[in-house]
């Protein structure tokens, strides 16, 4: 077999094999959920009488703040536990250490924030899926009694019933990366197929004028490219199949006492690729027709060596760099609308899940290091018309639907206002209003700092970022409806239209989701304390202060840096308003915790979010550069036969052997380098437009549409790419020009 056809198989069947062997893990992986269920029962087993709560920690890893969604662990009764016992899984959910035993976790519920001293770590690290309700910390009856929640009966599933919260993440897992993983496989085979078959075609070039002037037709021409595509197809797909499977056997045996139940093959995938191979064939023929009906009868009595085909290998190399390309330039733009504005002020602190009088906030007035400190005062509400979320963050259980068709649009009638308790709602589409002392330096693309901030103070006006204004089609002037619960409704004048990214800010602050609203809102609305009370259905001895921002001073913020000046305002918060009489711990209020968020922290944080995500995404199409630059040895093969007589000629003269392997290696580094630069300049444009078809399949609307090209790490992959090429045409070259025993 010929090198080029070799490279192609291997290409291939590299390809079928890594979809095949990845959807193969997963299946013997979800083979061994009721098993893992099992072994969970046993391991944290719960007695028949116990009652559960669901508790969110507010844990810090190395005195950090957790930046993104917060542990959750189901706590149940358990006779004889001192403090708390509580599953290794917890932590491992967010590939954290536990604490040590001795040690007080903080847990925070609807009603209060509890300290319990860590009794035991129990062995178990699997965390079940989301929806699971299974225990995975327990604390005495009496402990339960002194945390304030509402503990409700537990009912032990079966392991049937318990078994789906361990297939899940691997399977979502694998379904966000599937069509990614195809994509690339696809694209993969057939730049290799398209390689080959213009090495073959340019190689045999003399044989298929030879055929033409017999009588060949161009048809004939046509199967005889045809064949051979399908026949290194076919034969990259069974081998990548057979390898797929042996690799999961292998894998599986490796470690029995994680798969007990063997291995499972994914014959599904087997039989996609199987029906994807022909069409792949038939594509890559299509692309390499032209070269072979080009080639005339007359050519069959000429003489000369095939020339150099270097466009396949280009190409080839140019889709796999520019795949990488895209997945980068996607994510970075997508990205860059959840970095927090600078605008935003320094930190926010939320003192939940209860938080403190109004009158506390003059306690803080004097904190060091700040040079400005205000109550930030939340509340969502329903934007009118009404318009149900679709989306993660709506409840399952949804309000009865109207009888009436007047009623269509007005407030609904049915269910308590927000923060009154009550069964769940439905969910609508919804403001977060926001209500401070001062308005931040926000950077206005509409109206001006001081006229809003004045119009603001002196009536029902508002200012909304430009997220929620191209979402709404709203403008200055124009007003918002707003369903304030009880029947009122309540309109605000936009006398302001900011450039702001807040998402973040408010996530992280834990702004949004309080009073059993959804974690999904339209945006931020700034409005007056005087506005927000007017839309607050809750009696006024109901409403407490949750949060704060501020801004350091200058020179605070130099001596301490970010994460130091944050831990030192935080303390500092704490002890103001626990007063300086009482021993306080950190985080701790009076039955809240208090967490500080720097705006840089967010920022960091959701930047090595975006980062892993991405990089897991984009090592997809950058393993399939280095399956794509096996497709240089059959160009090499193919140069150096092109160029025998010259090598003859060079080493009669006096050419040495590394001379001549260099001119190869050249050849190879020229044509990545083309293949990189054509990668940027396809794959820049592409991972932008795939930013529209993301963008509109998000819950916020109006996400702003920006172009950001990572140009470090783009130049990362574009050096590890051209390295890929080297480490390949390297030996290579050598090798074609050794001697022939």
């Amino acid at each position: 077999m010929k090198a080029r056809h070799v490279c192609a198989v291997v290409g291939v069947a590299f390809a079928v094999g890594a979809v095949v062997f990845m959807r193969s893990l997963v299946a013997s992986n979800d083979a061994q959920s009721e098993s893992v269920a099992r072994r969970l029962m046993s391991a944290l087993p719960v007695g028949p009488d116990a009652q559960i709560a669901r508790l969110a920690l507010d844990f810090r890893p190395e005195g950090r703040v957790m930046q993104g969604p917060p542990l959750m662990a189901v706590v149940a009764t358990k006779p004889g536990v001192e403090g708390v016992a509580i599953a290794k899984s917890v932590f491992a959910a967010r590939r954290l250490d536990p604490p040590g035993v001795g040690e007080e976790l903080a847990f925070l519920g609807r009603n209060g924030a509890y300290r319990l001293k860590v009794s035991e770590i129990l062995d178990w690290d699997r965390p079940p899926g989301r929806g699971a309700a299974y225990p995975t910390a327990f604390v005495s009856p009496e402990t339960a009694a002194a945390i304030g929640e509402e503990w409700s009966p537990f009912t032990a599933p079966s392991v049937a019933e318990l078994a789906p919260a361990f297939r899940s993440d691997a399977g979502r897992n694998f379904d966000r990366a599937k069509a990614l993983l195809l994509w690339a496989a696809a694209l993969t085979a057939l730049c290799l197929l398209v390689n080959s078959l213009f090495l073959s075609i340019e190689a045999k070039r003399r044989d298929i004028a030879v055929l033409r002037m017999l009588g060949m037709t161009r048809g004939g021409v046509v199967r005889r490219v045809a064949a051979e595509a399908v026949a290194l197809a076919l034969g990259g797909l069974a081998a990548g199949v057979a390898l797929a499977f042996a690799a999961t056997a292998a894998y599986v045996a490796f470690d029995r006492s994680l798969f007990p139940e063997g291995p499972a093959f994914s014959f599904v995938s087997a039989a996609a690729c199987a029906a994807l191979a022909p069409l792949l064939a038939v594509a890559a023929s299509l692309v390499a027709l032209k070269s072979a009906l080009a080639v005339k009868p007359l050519e069959a009595a000429s003489a000369r060596l095939p020339r150099k085909r270097h466009v396949g290998m280009v190409v080839s190399f140019a889709f796999g760099f520019g795949a990488f390309v895209a997945v980068e330039v996607w994510g970075a733009s997508l990205m860059s609308a959840f970095v927090p504005s600078e605008e935003l002020p320094d930190a926010i602190v939320s003192i939940l899940p209860g938080g403190v009088s109004s009158f506390d906030i003059e306690k803080v007035r004097n904190v060091e290091g700040v040079a400005r400190i205000a109550e930030l005062q939340p509340l969502q509400v329903n934007i009118l018309p009404l318009e149900e979320l679709k989306m993660p963050g709506a409840e399952k259980e949804q309000q009865p639907a109207r009888d009436k068709p007047s009623d269509k649009g007005r407030p609904p009638r049915k269910g308590p206002p927000p923060g009154m308790g009550g069964p769940p709602r439905a969910q609508y589409r919804n403001a977060l209003l926001l209500a401070s002392e001062w308005l931040p330096d926000f950077r206005f693309s509409s109206g001006s700092h001081d006229e809003a901030e004045r119009e603001i103070k002196s009536g029902d006006a508002c200012v909304i970022t430009e997220m929620m204004a191209r979402a709404r089609g709203w403008s200055m002037g124009d007003e918002i409806e707003l369903d304030c619960g009880r029947g009122h409704v309540m309109r605000l004048r936009i006398v302001g239209i900011v450039d702001l990214n807040w998402h973040m800010v408010t996530s992280r602050g834990l702004v949004r989701g309080l009073n059993r609203m959804p974690v999904n809102t339209d945006g931020p609305v700034f409005v007056s304390f005087d506005t927000l009370a007017a839309c607050d259905p809750r009696p006024q001895d109901f409403v407490r202060m949750t949060h704060l921002w501020l801004d350091y001073t200058p020179e605070f913020l130099a001596a301490h840096g970010v994460f130091g000046a944050g831990r030192i305002v935080e303390n500092e918060i704490v002890k103001a308003l626990n007063g300086a009489d009482l021993v306080t711990r950190e985080g701790e209020v009076r039955g809240n915790t208090v967490r500080l968020h720097s705006r840089g922290e967010i920022a960091d944080g959701t930047l090595a979010h975006g980062a892993d995500l991405i990089g897991s995404m984009a090592r997809v199409p950058f393993i399939f550069i280095a399956v794509v630059s096996l497709g240089f040895i059959a160009m090499l093969v193919a140069s150096a036969d092109a160029r025998r007589r010259e090598f003859a000629v060079l080493r009669a003269v006096g050419a040495t052997r590394p001379q001549l392997a260099a001119a190869l290696a050249r050849e190879a580094a020229q044509v990545a380098w083309k293949g990189i630069v054509l990668g940027l300049l396809g794959g820049a444009p592409a991972g932008w437009l795939f930013t529209f078809g993301t963008r509109k399949a998000m819950a916020n609307w109006g996400l702003p549409a920006s172009f950001a090209v990572p140009w470090e790490t783009l130049a990362v992959g574009a050096a590890l790419a051209f390295a890929f090429a080297l480490a390949v045409a390297v030996p290579t070259a050598l090798a074609l020009v050794r001697p022939r025993r």
